[in-house]
């Protein structure tokens, strides 16, 4: 019988910024390489349509703002994610987690819930933290700096012992 692992951690920006992008990497990685070689093909193609001389100064410089703007969109998508947990009723309080063979309890300002490991859709590890699936677009981030050494090793091995 494994030990119940209880992590708090504080739910604000700091401890949620970065959180998105190692959701869209790990959930959408190809369409991320996929878009940002477009970008750069496009940004590309532009420059060189825009060269004096050439009569393709115009769709040159549209290319160049659609391949710019394909790189601005996920630092918007990140600001937005961001923009929404600052009203979350949790923002800006502790939450604490207990991990145990049964699954996650959580407690925290916005109330207090238990989630088993077979309604968990998927858990995640990352250079940065760990990602806890509900479904495929619905995640809870806890960031690296919450977890003791080898507490997130722990938290895996008792989600995969679930059966998962």
């Amino acid at each position: 019988m494994a030990k119940p692992i209880t992590i708090i951690t504080q739910f604000d920006g700091k401890s949620q910024h970065g959180s998105f992008p190692q959701h869209m990497w790990h959930r959408y990685r190809w369409w991320v390489i996929t878009r940002s070689l477009l970008c750069i093909a496009a940004i590309c193609l532009g420059a060189y349509l825009m060269e004096p001389g050439s009569e393709g100064g115009l769709i040159g410089g549209g290319l160049v703002m659609v391949g710019s703007l394909g790189f601005m969109r996920p630092m918007l998508w990140q600001m937005w994610q961001e923009r929404g947990l600052r009203k979350h009723p949790a923002y800006n309080s502790k939450v604490r987690y207990t991990f145990s063979e049964n699954g996650i309890s959580m407690a925290g300002k916005a109330g207090e819930a238990d989630v088993a490991w077979n309604e968990l859709h998927e858990l995640k590890q990352s250079k940065k933290g760990l990602l806890i699936y509900k479904d495929k677009k619905q995640y809870i981030w806890i960031a690296n700096d919450a977890f003791e050494a080898g507490q997130m090793e722990a938290i895996l091995g008792m989600w995969q012992q679930s059966g998962k």
